[in-house]
């Protein structure tokens, strides 16, 4: 089984929304950081719990971090824009793993197939894929145009594939970025609706298909 590792909180969600109390005093920012990373958390427990059976409550979330409600409101607008950050802390922490997964990967072909271990490894694990489920559940009951919250965790991943494919001499990266990115994620959940972990012939499988997508025809598995 595999974990995707904990990372540190990205100051893009930290900020949680343009309204976030900030603090040009360095212990009283932490002590502001710590209560985010204590509320995506608690979040996190509370629509573990649920599952996809009921959003979770404000107060629910509030008394699991042990905090009040002007805590909440000095950090988040609304319930759904700290859903919207803990998704997008989930996109971050994935974004993290994939890129330290690549930067060992020796070339191209190694990268790829690392891109997709990674994707694979957020329904691996079953507490991680129970999790999962329960906040795409989440996020897909809310209109992201009314959250504060940025989508830096997508962007993030696009740039790390749109990096990694322009080293390889990929034409058009970022937009083939796109494609390896819609394909990876849509992949990933379909195993995660059936409940199913792909096996190596399908990892292999999806390797060779990428690679051939983006014209790369010398590998390993051809």
């Amino acid at each position: 089984m595999t974990t995707l590792p904990e990372t540190a909180m990205d100051d893009a969600v930290l900020k949680g929304g343009r309204h976030l109390r900030r603090s040009v005093n360095s212990e009283r920012q932490a002590m502001y950081d710590d209560e985010v990373r204590l509320l995506i958390a608690a979040a996190e427990s509370v629509m573990l719990a649920k599952g996809r059976t009921e959003p979770p409550r404000m107060t629910e979330i509030v008394h699991e971090a042990g905090m009040s409600n002007q805590a909440f409101y000095r950090h988040f607008r609304s319930r759904d824009d700290l859903i919207v950050a803990t998704y997008e802390h989930g996109l971050l922490t994935l974004a993290s793993y994939l890129a330290h997964s690549v930067e060992k990967a020796p070339d191209i072909t190694g990268k790829i197939r690392a891109l997709i271990d990674g994707y694979f490894a957020q329904i691996a694990e079953p507490r991680l894929s129970k999790l999962s489920k329960a906040i795409l559940w989440n996020i897909s009951r809310i209109s992201r145009s009314d959250s504060e919250i940025e989508p830096v965790g997508y962007a993030r991943i696009i740039s790390l594939i749109g990096d990694l494919l322009a080293d390889a001499g990929v034409d058009k990266a970022e937009r083939s970025a796109i494609f390896v990115q819609t394909l990876l994620s849509g992949t990933t959940r379909h195993f995660h609706e059936k409940d199913e972990t792909p096996n190596e012939e399908d990892r292999a499988a999806l390797a060779v298909f990428c690679l051939r997508g983006l014209g790369i025809t010398k590998t390993d598995q051809s």
